[in-house]
Parts: structure tokens; sequence; C-alpha cells
């Protein structure tokens, strides 16, 4: 079977815009969008980098397959167990190059022939990139995008991942969610934007359960600080190198996982479920954000 790995934004100036690419027509397994900057006097961080690309939309016909901010792909990427963006030279030189790499998969596995985007017709599926140009921190930003085909492809599934963005709720305490219907669920990434800080335990999100048809299923009562301790199973040892980096991803994030390493035996399915939501405990009257992982049969989009 053949693959195509090819060039589909090539350093491209780094503006503030909202830059549109037509992707290729072959069934295509993922994107690489690598950042590239020079350092302004001193080194540009991980955190100041990634910031500078503030949104990633894939959409097939007008609708959302993946959106996410950077941060979330970099969570993302963790979670599925693709490992934390590479992050080049760790040095504070002035017009040092530094370039960082993010992965937008739509399979649970790379290169993997059942899992992936299947073919489409030129304009309906297309990448955004919204960004901001870079300043301060550094300059003379390029952006690159590549893609890796599958053109002998014929998939059955492909991988759908999106944005919520949750409002403050106007109290702490429970908060429920409602959850989307009808697609198998592999994975459910929260993002809490208050994490425990000086002489604090508590978390803008302290706990997390999932309820289908009103009835707790699987995560009946499941505390963020310990869930963001099982990130080590994705092999995350730390977070940053050095305190003053800042409180870099994943710091604020934990998963409510149903598809451990991939293994398809855990899967929420919720075709025919009458109702779906996660009840988010609250600690912090606060915004927060999900990140939903579904596994979408092709025949769904089927002309």
């Amino acid at each position: 079977m053949r693959f195509i790995h090819s060039n589909i934004l090539k350093d491209h100036t780094w503006a503030t815009e909202v830059k549109t690419i037509d992707l290729p027509v072959n069934p295509i397994s993922f994107l690489l969008i690598t950042l590239g900057v020079w350092n302004a006097t001193d080194e540009a961080t991980y955190a100041e980098i990634i910031a500078f690309l503030n949104k990633v939309t894939v959409t097939h016909e007008g609708v959302n397959i993946f959106n996410m901010e950077s941060e979330d792909i970099a969570m993302y990427m963790v979670a599925h167990g693709l490992g934390p963006p590479l992050l080049t030279k760790n040095l504070a030189t002035d017009n040092l190059n530094r370039e960082l790499t993010l992965i937008v998969p739509f399979g649970r596995q790379l290169y993997s022939p059942k899992e992936c985007f299947p073919a489409t017709t030129r304009g309906e599926f297309q990448l955004s990139l919204d960004c901001t140009v870079p300043a301060t921190s550094c300059d003379n930003g390029v952006i690159n995008v590549e893609c890796v085909e599958l053109p002998e492809a014929t998939p059955e599934t492909f991988v759908k991942s999106t944005l919520m963005n949750i409002a403050a709720p106007g109290a702490t305490g429970d908060n429920d969610i409602d959850l989307p219907i009808g697609n198998k669920i592999a994975k459910i990434i929260l993002f809490s934007t208050t994490v425990p800080g000086a002489s604090s335990h508590t978390w803008g999100i302290n706990e997390a359960r999932v309820l289908m048809n009103n009835t707790e299923y699987g995560y009946v009562s499941a505390k963020a600080k310990c869930l963001h301790g099982m990130l080590s199973c994705f092999g995350l040892g730390k977070t940053h190198d050095i305190a003053a980096y800042g409180d870099i991803i994943p710091n604020n994030y934990f998963v409510l996982d149903f598809d451990f390493w991939a293994m398809d035996q855990y899967l929420l399915e919720t075709a025919g479920a009458s109702s779906l939501k996660t009840r988010l405990n609250m600690g912090v009257d606060e915004a927060a954000k999900i990140i939903i992982s579904e596994i979408v049969d092709v025949s769904k989009i089927a002309k």
C-alpha cells in the first residue's frame, strides 16, 4: 500500500490572519503543522510559540471534523499516544531558529487504512489556521503544513475531534453538560482554568462523572487531581524543564478515557441513548473546555 507525504503550505510567512487551504482529495491519515520562529534576544518558550496559533479547524462541506486551540492539540496528541509536540533547540541565543510541530490525526493510529478521512472532492475538505503574528518573544515566523494521504485506503471509520467552550455556570457545585449522541466516543478531554496553587487543592473542575440515560456510566466519581496523574500512562513524566516556563500544557488538563491504548473494548456507545452528559463538580465558578473525540462511521458522510 502506498502513502503520499507532501508539503501543502510551504514556508508561509506568519501573519495575523485566518489562512484557509483546500486539502488533497485522497483519503488523509494526518496533517503536520510546523511553527518556525527565531528567538528575539532570549529563548522563545514553548508556551509563547504555541500561543501564536490561535485555532486549527478542519471542515468537510462546512461541518467541523477537527477544531481546537493549539494548546488543546498538544494535549490531544498526548491523550492519543502521539506524545507531546517536539520543540527544537532549548538555547537562549538571539535569532536561533526553533520549530514546534503539531499533529492533526483523523485516525487513532497514524497511517491506518481502516481509520482515516475518506476521499473527497476538491474544495470539500479544508484546513483553516487562525493565527496572530509573533511579536516580542520571537520573530520571523513561518508555517509549514504537510499532509499524509493513503490513496489506496478504503476506511471504515474516521476520528472527529471537536471543542466545546463551557461558560461559567454561575455557581460552584455540579454543572451538567450535554454531550453528542450517535457516534462512539473514545475520549473526553477536560480543561480546567484553575489548578491548585499556593495553599490550595482546588481545581476549577474538582471532579467529573459521565451519565447515560441519567445513570452513571464508567466514571462514577473521578477527581481531577487523580485523573491528571494518569497522564503518566501516556508516557508523560514532566510538563516543563524550568520554572520560568510557567504552567504549560498539560497542567490544566485531564482525560475521561474510553479507549485505553486504542483497544476498542470500552468505547462509549451512544447510539440509541436518550441523554448523555458529563457532570462537572466545579470548585470555582469559571469557564472550562471539553474536547470530544468520536469514532464516526464513514457511511455517515457518504454521498
